[in-house]
């Protein structure tokens, strides 16, 4: 759907890089599956009110994975990519990690 790609502003939304350094001194990166897709993905989600993008990520690792932690307040990085909406538009999407 290419005309429906990038009709608009892109939409932000804010994720957690979940991570934990093991005894060995290596890295795990924590992703999980969408209920839709079954994608692996990063906890992520839309902009909440009265919320700074890193509480709302604090709180989508919360909803979405279950783990907490130490957040970091600025992101680390950005991604892009398209959105499936419920209504089956799609939406351009500008992910703070």
């Amino acid at each position: 759907m290419p005309d429906k790609s990038f009709i608009g502003a892109f939409r932000q939304q804010y994720g957690a890089l979940c991570f934990r350094r093991t005894e060995g001194a290596a890295i795990e990166v924590l992703v999980i599956t969408s209920r839709d897709t079954g994608r692996w993905i990063i906890p992520k989600g839309w902009p909440m009110k009265r919320k700074k993008p890193y509480e709302a990520a604090a709180i989508e690792a919360w909803e979405e994975a279950g783990i907490r932690g130490a957040v970091r307040k600025k992101p680390v990085g950005r991604y892009t990519y398209l959105k499936e909406l419920d209504h089956g538009d799609v939406a351009p999407c500008v992910a703070a990690q």
